[in-house]
């Protein structure tokens, strides 16, 4: 042990040989040993007035034969002679001599009290050496026994093997009663321990009856105590020094603080994301608002982080196992383990095979999913998917039931903030994500047990509802990750989507170009044609489209078209679409529309659509984006003579789509087809399309509740951009994207955004329309989560499109909605399609993208959008109105999910 500069009380007339033969075996390297001996009071009473010459001649006489007796037992030696032990006196030789411990031998019980104040006033160790104890070899001490009386004890414990342990002892450390807890084991690491430590809980045994068992058989070396144990002191039966430490720091945390709760660490290969809560509570968990958090490994403050609504990110480059943690306000905390709250363990991969299941379960399916992991020597991981029970919850439960209580949280895992707008609906589907991300990140995972009705997508595992719990696992194959993965690495391991060679790409932001595009395509057609849309309307653009079709129809081109019912409005709730209706009644033409709703909506009826847009011709071209059937998609600003009088719908948006030729037809026909066939519509064949260019890209198709493959794709892109980002959207980003994009701010890349208005405004005043009102407060969601990323260093534009000469005079600059769904990296890859950035695009509704990896391409996308931030309005995070704004809208990350536009 360490102990270094020694202070030894003891009686001039009593045996001082076990004392000082403990002190060799606990300070092997003592620099300083003070030896104060003092006379028992009715003998020094004698010799002053009996025998006062022989006073001085005893005294020396004894005071000799302790210095023989402690030669070699400290570097340096001093012996005094105290004519009575008085607190004052000993104070002054323990603050004058920087003593760390204290040594006590044969002295009365009156003496005690003086023992106890030293102790308090010095914070020092006090070891007490039994008159009855036998010498020992000068071995060191390698049986330890701690008796532990409570949360601050173990705290004290703890500091002092971290302190004067080493990896040959072996500590014995008693609890009061109950099963071991198992952050005990996490502690040890914690607090830097490097001895061999075992946990005995004494279920109903006093300490004393322990003790007396245990010293009948195999009497340890060292008896430690963290408070002032009397009645085992006095018990002279126990032949063992016994250490008392130093009384425990006071403690900093306010005594009526709520307790403090935190899953489990996933290491990724980046920065450890960690989230804090409170621990009570009914219902969602309540985030600890911004608070200062220490860190603690090793014994010591690694790490001081301020949590942004109860979440922080540890830096990549700590390697503990588990981390301690308490809050604080101080920068550092003089007795970091005295304070400790809470322990999280790190996870990182390994090689077991590793099942993931919802912490939900119930018992019984807990039971049979043990059984299958024991059979199969598989890990298992609880996830906690819905935060409505804490995480020291589901440990107790976990442990309780026989599994080792690791918990970890999806929305951390995922980085979903606090995911208030994720509904219960989607958990399976969130388990398969944060498998698949674990997987991404080197994690053995082969399975998944997820609760719901839909069963999610699994790339490279299985997915087993509760049910079928005892069906055989497969082995996984090798997980790509653990280490930083390409986007192509990413793309495979989280879509599954094949990279398909050989395409010539158009990528476009221009309502007049797609409008072409579509009308020719049509136009050129002499097999079929296969489109697909969200919406359509019966107005200028809508009846144009109609009639081209009709007329492919007449010269026997075969024409199927599928629309959303909902949005489309048709067949839903009793709503005709005229445009649809004469669609459908035209020979040649089939008309289908996607799940019709009959009835009262539930809100996975209203949520779970087909959101996709295509158009298939000849199966040698497709067109696909964010664009409906109407007006504002594939009209020009040119075109349209807008006054301030127009209504909102009149005025054109800004859309992105792509024209496709080549093998990725094929994919993109082959979605139609599933989508077609699910609603009713007879097979067709899909032939295999000749290359037609050098540009390689991948289809990606998202099942809306199955998968989040679109989601997944985004932030691919977003994860591996290296210089910068360009980003267009004009729906409420979901929290995910948005973190994905603070990330990429922090690690150098630039971010740029583009973005409008749901209501267009002219000159800074809305067009007026129907539900105008409406999407101006949705327009406040949108910038509300711009915010945080205009705030953090990123480039920020609210469309605009300065005055056109088809416009009236005085109307001024206009502000637009952007529809369009485009993102670019790095003047590398981009991707277009009719996936929103949003939760309802991510999760809820089908949709398809476009990924293309090429500079060509993705140079022109950024070329293009460059054009469009010339004439748009920089947001400028240092303006005060523009802060105030976002001040005002802080509340909507709140917002609900359901209710995202």
């Amino acid at each position: 042990m360490k102990y270094h500069r020694i202070l030894l009380i003891t009686s001039l007339e009593g045996d001082a040989r076990a004392a000082i033969a403990a002190i060799r075996r606990i300070a092997p390297q003592a620099e300083r040993l003070v030896i104060v001996a003092g006379l028992p009071a009715r003998k020094l009473a004698w010799l002053i007035n009996e025998a006062p010459a022989d006073l001085h001649q005893a005294a020396g006489a004894s005071l000799d034969g302790l210095r023989d007796l402690a030669q070699g037992a400290a570097a340096a030696i001093d012996v005094e002679l105290l004519h009575e032990l008085e607190i004052g006196i000993l104070d002054e030789i323990a603050a004058a001599e920087q003593v760390d411990l204290l040594v006590t031998a044969a002295l009365p019980f009156g003496s005690v009290p003086i023992v106890a104040a030293l102790r308090a006033r010095r914070s020092v160790a006090v070891l007490w050496v039994p008159e009855l104890t036998a010498p020992q070899a000068e071995r060191p001490m390698i049986e330890l026994v701690c008796i532990a009386l409570g949360q601050r004890a173990r705290a004290t414990f703890a500091a002092f093997l971290r302190d004067h342990g080493d990896p040959a002892q072996h500590v014995t450390v008693l609890l009061l009663a109950g099963p071991v807890p198992q952050d005990l084991a996490a502690a040890v690491e914690v607090a830097g321990i490097h001895a061999a430590v075992e946990f005995v809980a004494l279920q109903g045994l006093s300490p004393r009856q322990w003790l007396d068992e245990r010293l009948r058989t195999n009497a340890p070396d060292l008896l430690v105590y963290a408070r002032m144990p009397t009645a085992l002191l006095l018990s002279a039966r126990w032949r063992a020094p016994s250490l008392l430490l130093p009384p425990p720091a006071p403690a900093t945390r306010p005594p009526l603080q709520l307790d403090m709760d935190a899953p489990d660490l996933v290491d990724e290969g980046a920065a450890l994301r960690a989230r804090f809560e409170y621990a009570a509570g009914i219902g969602r968990r309540e985030p600890i608002p911004d608070q200062r958090l220490a860190f603690v490994s090793g014994g010591r403050v690694v790490a001081l982080l301020t949590t942004c609504d109860g979440e922080a990110e540890l830096p990549g480059d700590l390697q503990a196992g588990s981390y301690g943690v308490f809050r604080t306000d101080e920068t550092a905390p003089a007795q970091p383990l005295a304070d400790l709250e809470q322990h999280v363990l790190v996870l990182r991969p390994a090689t077991a095979p590793l099942v993931l299941f919802d912490a939900e379960l119930a018992p019984e399916a807990l039971a049979a999913l043990r059984a299958l992991a024991a059979a199969g020597a598989r890990e298992l991981l609880a996830v906690r998917i819905r935060p409505t029970r804490s995480c020291r919850s589901i440990r107790a439960r976990l442990q309780a039931a026989g599994f080792e209580p690791r918990v970890v949280d999806a929305r951390v895992v995922l980085d979903e903030g606090a995911a208030l707008d994720v509904s219960e609906l989607l958990d399976a589907v969130r388990l398969a994500r944060v498998a698949s991300r674990m997987r991404a990140a080197g994690f053995p995972v082969v399975a998944i047990v997820y609760r719901g009705a839909e069963q999610p997508v699994a790339h490279g595992f299985a997915a087993l509802p509760v049910d079928e719990i005892t069906a055989a696992v497969p082995m996984p194959s090798t997980p790509p990750g653990g280490r930083p993965m390409a986007l192509a690495e990413r793309l495979e391991a989280t879509t599954a989507t094949p990279v398909i060679a050989g395409n010539r790409v158009d990528i476009e932001l221009d309502n007049v170009k797609a409008r072409c595009w579509l009308l020719e395509g049509i136009a050129a057609a002499t097999r079929r044609i296969h489109l697909q849309v969200y919406a359509a309307a019966d107005d200028d653009v809508g009846r144009q489209v109609e009639a081209a079709l009709t007329q492919a129809a007449r010269r026997g081109v075969t024409v199927r078209v599928l629309v959303d019912s909902l949005h489309g409005r048709h067949g839903s709730l009793g709503v005709v679409n005229p445009l649809l209706a004469r669609l459908g009644s035209q020979p040649g033409i089939e008309l289908r529309v996607s799940q019709p709703i009959s009835g009262l909506p539930s809100l996975q009826e209203l949520k779970q659509r087909d959101h996709r847009k295509l158009v298939v011709v000849d199966n040698r071209l497709a067109l696909l984006g964010g664009r409906n059937l109407s007006h504002e998609y594939y009209s020009g600003f040119d075109e349209v003579p807008l006054t301030a009088q127009s209504m909102w719908r009149e005025v054109p948006w800004l859309d992105a789509g792509a024209r496709v030729e080549g093998p990725a037809v094929t994919a993109l026909e082959r979605g139609f087809l599933n989508a077609w066939t699910e609603q009713g519509g007879s097979a067709f064949d899909v032939a295999d399309t000749a290359p037609a260019g050098g540009t390689s890209a991948r289809v990606v198709i998202h099942r809306g509740m199955r998968d989040a493959a679109t989601l997944e794709a985004y932030l691919a892109i977003i994860e591996t951009a290296q210089s910068q980002l360009h980003v267009v959207c004009g729906f409420p980003l979901i929290l995910e994207i948005q973190h994905a994009l603070l990330r990429a701010l922090r690690r150098g890349v630039r971010v740029l955004t583009l973005f409008g208005r749901l209501t267009p405004t002219h000159g800074g005043k809305p067009f007026e329309g129907p539900w105008a009102s409406a999407r101006t407060a949705a327009t406040a969601l949108v910038h509300s989560r711009m915010d945080a990323l205009v705030a953090a260093g990123a480039d920020g534009y609210q469309f605009t499109v300065l005055p056109r000469p088809a416009w009236a005079a005085q109307l001024g600059a206009v502000q637009s909605h952007v529809h369009a769904k485009a993102m670019s990296a790095d003047g590398r890859v981009c991707a277009v399609g009719s996936a929103n950035m949003d939760i309802t695009g991510g999760y809820w509704e089908s949709e398809l993208l476009l990924v293309v990896e090429d500079a060509s391409i993705a140079g022109a996308i950024e070329a293009r959008v460059a054009e469009l931030i010339a004439d748009s309005v920089r947001v400028d995070r240092d303006d005060p109105q523009w802060q105030a704004m976002a001040r005002g809208r802080h509340w909507m990350r709140h917002w609900p999910g359901v209710l995202s536009i």
